[in-house]
């Protein structure tokens, strides 16, 4: 199987295009003896081809189960290699460095963040409060007025609450 298939084709196609043209007629002249040299030569590779195909092809189950377990060893130990290498890369180990800055800067700035909001809202509530404080007092200073001024203080005002400070 010295040549292949594919080769003796190329030389047999190569023969016909380099072939006298017989004048007046799309017909050329061949050697008869050697582009029967070249089918000849054609048939054995693919016979030989054929017989190798067919051997491969026919290869026994255990020795197919071998090759694919040790193709998945053989992988295995590829995908360790490639995370020890990266595990212990000096780019990785920087980038870890730099994140756990990053997430310290953040977790920081966000309590920051956190207590200025408390700050906030804090002084708000409180306002609101002492507004409403204020307007709890204007409303017991105004039932206290009408209470002395009409007498409601008495029993027979009994559906009114009564105004406790």
């Amino acid at each position: 199987m010295a040549e292949s298939t594919a080769a003796h084709l190329d030389a047999l196609q190569t023969l016909i295009q380099q072939a006298k043209a017989v004048p007046m007629s799309a017909s050329c002249m061949l050697n008869r003896a050697e582009v029967l040299g070249v089918i000849e030569a054609t048939q054995a590779s693919l016979a030989d081809e054929l017989a190798a195909a067919k051997a491969a092809a026919n290869a026994s189950p255990p020795a197919i189960e071998r090759a694919e377990a040790q193709a998945a060893q053989i992988v295995g130990a590829a995908e360790q290699k490639a995370a020890f290498l990266v595990d212990s890369s000096e780019v990785l180990k920087t980038a870890r460095a730099r994140a756990a800055e990053f997430e310290a800067t953040a977790i920081a700035e966000a309590a920051a963040l956190r207590r200025e909001a408390d700050v906030y809202v804090d002084g708000r509530v409180a306002a609101m409060e002492a507004g409403l404080q204020k307007q709890l007092t204007q409303i017991q200073t105004i039932r206290a007025r009408l209470a002395s001024r009409s007498g409601l203080d008495g029993d027979e005002t009994t559906t009114l609450p009564k105004v406790t400070g």
